[in-house]
């Protein structure tokens, strides 16, 4: 699952230098979208990556500071 988010977070991250939009989704009839999709038994369907162009462009959330979920030397 490690390497499957890498690669997951690659391809979002090329989609966007490519000026595409797209959302990672794990919340989802996973036996239903795999038979919608075809996907072979002995595979396991695990994320869908809608991607598309974006209707709007939008800013980035507002983050939290650093400081409010690191700690140093302590917890």
């Amino acid at each position: 699952m490690f390497d499957l988010g890498i690669a997951c977070q690659n391809i979002c991250l090329t989609a966007h230098s490519l000026g595409l939009g797209t959302v990672m989704v794990g919340l989802f009839d996973h036996d239903k979208a795999g038979k919608l999709l075809n996907v072979p038994l002995g595979y396991e369907l695990v994320l869908l990556i809608p991607l598309g162009y974006p209707a709007k462009q939008s800013s980035a959330p507002k983050r939290r500071e650093i400081s409010e979920f690191t700690h140093n030397d302590t917890f």
